[in-house]
């Protein structure tokens, strides 16, 4: 269970969770355990919402395709009894 221990910063040793600083070489710079965890929950739920955003942007461009997809002599061809 390595992953799960405090480490010093400086020397690499394994510290209690008490600890304020290393008893070894003194060092008050101690790693916690959960840091790269926290890390990488950030960094998924950045990526998700990045994504959702993307595929936003997508179906608004799709959406705004279709509307200009019609052209002004398109319009008075799919209503011929207008044009009389």
């Amino acid at each position: 269970m390595m992953l799960y221990q405090y480490h010093c910063a400086c020397c690499d040793k394994v510290v209690a969770s008490t600890d304020k600083a290393c008893p070894y070489c003194g060092s008050q710079h101690i790693k916690s355990p959960y840091g790269l965890w926290m890390f990488c929950v950030a960094v998924c739920f950045a990526v998700v919402i990045i994504i959702q955003l993307a595929h936003l942007y997508v179906q608004h461009q799709q959406d705004d395709r279709s509307v200009q997809g019609n052209s002004f002599f398109e319009l008075f061809q799919q209503n011929p009894n207008t044009a009389k």
